[in-house]
Protein backbone atom coordinates (compact mmCIF):
# COMPACT_ATOMS: atom_id res chain seq x y z
CA UNK A 1 0.00 0.00 0.00
CA UNK A 2 2.78 2.39 0.92
CA UNK A 3 4.54 1.59 -2.35
CA UNK A 4 1.41 2.40 -4.39
CA UNK A 5 0.91 5.68 -2.53
CA UNK A 6 4.52 6.63 -3.15
CA UNK A 7 4.31 5.94 -6.86
CA UNK A 8 1.09 7.96 -7.09
CA UNK A 9 2.72 10.84 -5.27
CA UNK A 10 5.80 10.86 -7.51
CA UNK A 11 3.88 10.51 -10.77
CA UNK A 12 3.49 13.44 -13.14
CA UNK A 13 -0.05 14.57 -13.92
CA UNK A 14 -1.28 16.84 -16.64
CA UNK A 15 -2.19 20.32 -15.40
CA UNK A 16 -5.93 21.00 -15.43
CA UNK A 17 -6.83 24.17 -17.39
CA UNK A 18 -7.91 27.14 -15.25
CA UNK A 19 -11.27 27.57 -17.00
CA UNK A 20 -12.16 23.96 -16.11
CA UNK A 21 -11.23 24.57 -12.49
CA UNK A 22 -13.36 27.74 -12.41
CA UNK A 23 -16.25 25.92 -14.03
CA UNK A 24 -16.03 23.12 -11.44
CA UNK A 25 -15.98 25.62 -8.59
CA UNK A 26 -18.98 27.46 -10.04
CA UNK A 27 -20.92 24.20 -10.35
CA UNK A 28 -20.03 23.26 -6.76
CA UNK A 29 -20.88 26.73 -5.46
CA UNK A 30 -24.21 26.66 -7.31
CA UNK A 31 -25.13 23.35 -5.73
CA UNK A 32 -24.24 24.67 -2.26
CA UNK A 33 -26.31 27.81 -2.76
CA UNK A 34 -29.24 25.81 -4.14
CA UNK A 35 -29.19 23.55 -1.12
CA UNK A 36 -28.96 26.60 1.19
CA UNK A 37 -31.97 28.21 -0.50
CA UNK A 38 -33.98 25.02 -0.22
CA UNK A 39 -33.04 24.74 3.45
CA UNK A 40 -33.98 28.41 4.02
CA UNK A 41 -37.33 27.95 2.29
CA UNK A 42 -38.02 24.86 4.37
CA UNK A 43 -37.30 26.81 7.56
CA UNK A 44 -39.57 29.69 6.49
CA UNK A 45 -42.37 27.27 5.58
CA UNK A 46 -41.89 25.44 8.87
CA UNK A 47 -42.04 28.69 10.87
CA UNK A 48 -45.12 29.84 8.92
CA UNK A 49 -46.83 26.51 9.55
CA UNK A 50 -46.03 26.75 13.27
CA UNK A 51 -47.39 30.31 13.43
CA UNK A 52 -50.55 29.33 11.55
CA UNK A 53 -51.04 26.35 13.87
CA UNK A 54 -50.58 28.61 16.90
CA UNK A 55 -53.10 31.19 15.63
CA UNK A 56 -55.60 28.48 14.70
CA UNK A 57 -55.28 26.74 18.05
CA UNK A 58 -55.66 30.07 19.89
CA UNK A 59 -58.82 30.89 17.89
CA UNK A 60 -60.12 27.33 18.20
CA UNK A 61 -59.76 27.16 21.98
CA UNK A 62 -61.07 30.72 22.32
CA UNK A 63 -64.20 29.77 20.38
CA UNK A 64 -64.61 26.62 22.49
CA UNK A 65 -64.31 28.30 25.90
CA UNK A 66 -65.80 31.67 24.92
CA UNK A 67 -67.67 31.30 21.63
CA UNK A 68 -68.98 34.16 19.50
CA UNK A 69 -72.77 34.52 19.51
CA UNK A 70 -74.46 35.94 16.41
CA UNK A 71 -78.06 37.15 16.53
CA UNK A 72 -80.00 38.55 13.59
CA UNK A 73 -83.42 40.17 13.52
CA UNK A 74 -85.44 38.75 10.63
CA UNK A 75 -88.77 40.08 11.90
CA UNK A 76 -90.52 43.37 11.16
CA UNK A 77 -90.27 44.71 14.72
CA UNK A 78 -87.41 45.49 17.13
CA UNK A 79 -85.83 42.49 18.84
CA UNK A 80 -84.56 42.78 22.43
CA UNK A 81 -81.22 41.09 23.14
CA UNK A 82 -79.74 40.68 26.64
CA UNK A 83 -75.93 40.74 26.75
CA UNK A 84 -73.78 38.85 29.31
CA UNK A 85 -73.18 41.96 31.47
CA UNK A 86 -76.86 42.87 31.70
CA UNK A 87 -76.77 45.43 28.89
CA UNK A 88 -79.84 45.55 26.66
CA UNK A 89 -79.84 45.92 22.88
CA UNK A 90 -82.94 46.55 20.78
CA UNK A 91 -81.99 45.24 17.36
CA UNK A 92 -83.78 46.85 14.42
CA UNK A 93 -85.28 44.69 11.62
CA UNK A 94 -82.68 43.40 9.16
CA UNK A 95 -79.81 44.03 11.57
CA UNK A 96 -77.27 41.66 13.12
CA UNK A 97 -75.09 41.70 16.25
CA UNK A 98 -72.10 39.57 17.32
CA UNK A 99 -70.65 39.29 20.84
CA UNK A 100 -68.75 36.90 23.09
CA UNK A 101 -70.63 34.54 25.40
CA UNK A 102 -68.62 35.86 28.37
CA UNK A 103 -67.53 39.45 29.08
CA UNK A 104 -65.04 38.32 31.73
CA UNK A 105 -62.07 40.16 30.17
CA UNK A 106 -63.59 42.64 27.73
CA UNK A 107 -67.06 43.97 26.89
CA UNK A 108 -68.13 44.65 23.35
CA UNK A 109 -70.13 43.81 20.24
CA UNK A 110 -70.01 44.11 16.47
CA UNK A 111 -73.04 45.59 14.72
CA UNK A 112 -74.37 45.36 11.18
CA UNK A 113 -77.33 47.68 10.68
CA UNK A 114 -79.11 49.60 13.45
CA UNK A 115 -79.58 49.02 17.18
CA UNK A 116 -80.41 50.89 20.38
CA UNK A 117 -77.99 50.18 23.24
CA UNK A 118 -78.63 50.52 26.98
CA UNK A 119 -75.19 49.67 28.42
CA UNK A 120 -74.84 48.46 32.01
CA UNK A 121 -72.50 50.67 34.03
CA UNK A 122 -69.03 49.32 34.82
CA UNK A 123 -66.45 52.00 35.69
CA UNK A 124 -63.56 49.51 35.37
CA UNK A 125 -64.41 48.05 31.97
CA UNK A 126 -65.45 50.00 28.88
CA UNK A 127 -67.95 48.69 26.37
CA UNK A 128 -66.94 48.85 22.70
CA UNK A 129 -69.29 48.70 19.71
CA UNK A 130 -67.68 48.27 16.29
CA UNK A 131 -69.27 48.85 12.90
CA UNK A 132 -67.59 48.72 9.51
CA UNK A 133 -66.37 52.31 9.84
CA UNK A 134 -66.48 53.45 13.49
CA UNK A 135 -65.83 52.35 17.06
CA UNK A 136 -67.94 53.59 19.99
CA UNK A 137 -66.50 53.36 23.52
CA UNK A 138 -68.68 53.78 26.62
CA UNK A 139 -68.81 52.87 30.33
CA UNK A 140 -72.59 52.99 30.78
CA UNK A 141 -75.06 54.91 28.67
CA UNK A 142 -77.85 54.75 26.09
CA UNK A 143 -77.34 55.43 22.39
CA UNK A 144 -78.52 54.51 18.91
CA UNK A 145 -76.20 53.36 16.11
CA UNK A 146 -77.34 53.39 12.49
CA UNK A 147 -75.03 51.99 9.80
CA UNK A 148 -75.81 52.33 6.08
CA UNK A 149 -73.25 50.37 4.08
CA UNK A 150 -74.30 51.37 0.56
CA UNK A 151 -73.51 55.05 1.21
CA UNK A 152 -70.72 54.38 3.75
CA UNK A 153 -72.58 56.18 6.51
CA UNK A 154 -72.63 55.62 10.28
CA UNK A 155 -74.56 57.79 12.75
CA UNK A 156 -74.42 57.49 16.55
CA UNK A 157 -77.01 59.38 18.62
CA UNK A 158 -76.36 59.73 22.34
CA UNK A 159 -79.29 59.83 24.77
CA UNK A 160 -77.64 59.55 28.20
CA UNK A 161 -74.07 59.44 29.54
CA UNK A 162 -71.04 60.19 27.39
CA UNK A 163 -69.27 58.33 24.59
CA UNK A 164 -65.95 58.49 22.77
CA UNK A 165 -65.91 57.95 19.01
CA UNK A 166 -63.07 56.95 16.69
CA UNK A 167 -62.67 55.82 13.10
CA UNK A 168 -61.49 52.29 12.43
CA UNK A 169 -57.85 52.25 11.35
CA UNK A 170 -57.15 55.76 12.72
CA UNK A 171 -55.94 55.97 16.33
CA UNK A 172 -54.83 59.60 16.07
CA UNK A 173 -58.28 61.18 16.46
CA UNK A 174 -61.27 60.77 18.75
CA UNK A 175 -64.49 62.71 19.37
CA UNK A 176 -66.37 63.20 22.67
CA UNK A 177 -70.16 63.13 22.27
CA UNK A 178 -72.65 64.37 24.89
CA UNK A 179 -76.40 63.74 25.37
CA UNK A 180 -78.48 65.26 22.58
CA UNK A 181 -75.57 65.12 20.13
CA UNK A 182 -74.99 62.81 17.20
CA UNK A 183 -71.70 61.74 15.64
CA UNK A 184 -71.92 61.33 11.85
CA UNK A 185 -69.44 59.63 9.54
CA UNK A 186 -70.35 59.98 5.87
CA UNK A 187 -68.12 59.38 2.83
CA UNK A 188 -64.92 59.89 4.79
CA UNK A 189 -66.09 63.06 6.62
CA UNK A 190 -67.04 63.39 10.29
CA UNK A 191 -69.22 65.82 12.23
CA UNK A 192 -70.85 66.22 15.65
CA UNK A 193 -74.20 68.02 15.79
CA UNK A 194 -77.34 68.41 17.90
CA UNK A 195 -80.55 66.66 16.95
CA UNK A 196 -83.97 68.28 17.40
CA UNK A 197 -87.15 67.91 19.41
CA UNK A 198 -90.00 67.91 16.89
CA UNK A 199 -93.15 66.48 18.42
CA UNK A 200 -94.48 65.39 15.04
CA UNK A 201 -93.49 63.13 12.16
CA UNK A 202 -92.56 65.14 9.10
CA UNK A 203 -94.00 63.85 5.83
CA UNK A 204 -90.66 63.78 4.02
CA UNK A 205 -88.89 61.92 6.85
CA UNK A 206 -89.29 58.31 7.92
CA UNK A 207 -88.57 59.05 11.60
CA UNK A 208 -88.45 61.79 14.23
CA UNK A 209 -85.94 62.22 17.06
CA UNK A 210 -87.05 63.41 20.50
CA UNK A 211 -84.25 64.85 22.61
CA UNK A 212 -84.69 65.27 26.37
CA UNK A 213 -88.44 65.91 26.30
CA UNK A 214 -90.73 65.37 29.31
CA UNK A 215 -92.19 61.88 29.27
CA UNK A 216 -95.72 63.22 29.72
CA UNK A 217 -95.33 65.38 26.58
CA UNK A 218 -94.33 62.28 24.67
CA UNK A 219 -97.43 60.53 26.04
CA UNK A 220 -99.55 63.41 24.69
CA UNK A 221 -98.01 62.87 21.26
CA UNK A 222 -98.57 59.11 21.41
CA UNK A 223 -102.16 59.54 22.58
CA UNK A 224 -102.94 61.65 19.53
CA UNK A 225 -101.11 59.29 17.18
CA UNK A 226 -102.53 55.96 18.41
CA UNK A 227 -105.78 57.04 20.12
CA UNK A 228 -104.84 55.50 23.47
CA UNK A 229 -104.95 57.20 26.88
CA UNK A 230 -101.78 56.99 29.01
CA UNK A 231 -102.56 56.77 32.70
CA UNK A 232 -100.17 59.05 34.64
CA UNK A 233 -98.62 58.03 37.95
CA UNK A 234 -95.48 58.59 40.03
CA UNK A 235 -93.37 56.77 37.39
CA UNK A 236 -94.30 59.27 34.69
CA UNK A 237 -93.67 62.51 36.59
CA UNK A 238 -90.56 64.65 36.08
CA UNK A 239 -88.94 62.26 33.63
CA UNK A 240 -87.08 63.21 30.48
CA UNK A 241 -86.61 60.85 27.54
CA UNK A 242 -84.63 60.81 24.31
CA UNK A 243 -85.49 58.39 21.53
CA UNK A 244 -86.24 57.95 17.84
CA UNK A 245 -89.70 57.03 16.55
CA UNK A 246 -90.12 55.68 13.04
CA UNK A 247 -93.28 56.22 11.04
CA UNK A 248 -93.73 52.47 10.79
CA UNK A 249 -93.36 51.86 14.56
CA UNK A 250 -96.38 50.40 16.26
CA UNK A 251 -97.41 51.34 19.79
CA UNK A 252 -96.01 48.06 21.28
CA UNK A 253 -92.67 48.72 19.56
CA UNK A 254 -92.42 52.21 21.03
CA UNK A 255 -93.45 51.00 24.49
CA UNK A 256 -90.85 48.24 24.28
CA UNK A 257 -88.15 50.85 23.64
CA UNK A 258 -89.44 53.07 26.44
CA UNK A 259 -89.36 50.14 28.84
CA UNK A 260 -85.66 49.68 28.12
CA UNK A 261 -84.90 53.38 28.52
CA UNK A 262 -86.94 53.93 31.71
CA UNK A 263 -86.55 50.46 33.26
CA UNK A 264 -90.33 50.19 33.47
CA UNK A 265 -92.95 48.01 31.84
CA UNK A 266 -96.17 48.91 30.03
CA UNK A 267 -99.53 47.23 29.79
CA UNK A 268 -102.03 47.93 27.00
CA UNK A 269 -105.72 47.53 27.81
CA UNK A 270 -107.45 47.24 24.43
CA UNK A 271 -110.89 47.20 26.04
CA UNK A 272 -110.54 50.64 27.64
CA UNK A 273 -107.89 51.94 25.21
CA UNK A 274 -105.57 52.75 28.08
CA UNK A 275 -101.84 52.26 28.70
CA UNK A 276 -100.45 51.69 32.20
CA UNK A 277 -96.83 52.06 33.32
CA UNK A 278 -95.31 49.95 36.11
CA UNK A 279 -91.88 49.66 37.67
CA UNK A 280 -89.96 46.53 36.64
Amino acid sequence: MEEKVGKAWDSDYETVPKHLVDRSWNVLEGKIRSQSRRLYRRRILYMAACLAALLFSTYYFSEIYNPTITIGNFTEIGKEVSLPDGSIVVLSPGSKIRYKKSFEKTRGAELDGEAFFDIAKDSTKEFKVETDFTTTRVLGTTFLITETLDIKNTEVKLFTGRISMSLNGDSTQSWEVFPGESFVYENGKTSVKNFGNNLFLEEEKQFSDFNGIPLEELFDFLEERFNYHFVRNEYTENKLVTLRINKSDSLPQILNLLSVINHTKYEINKTTNEVYEYKK
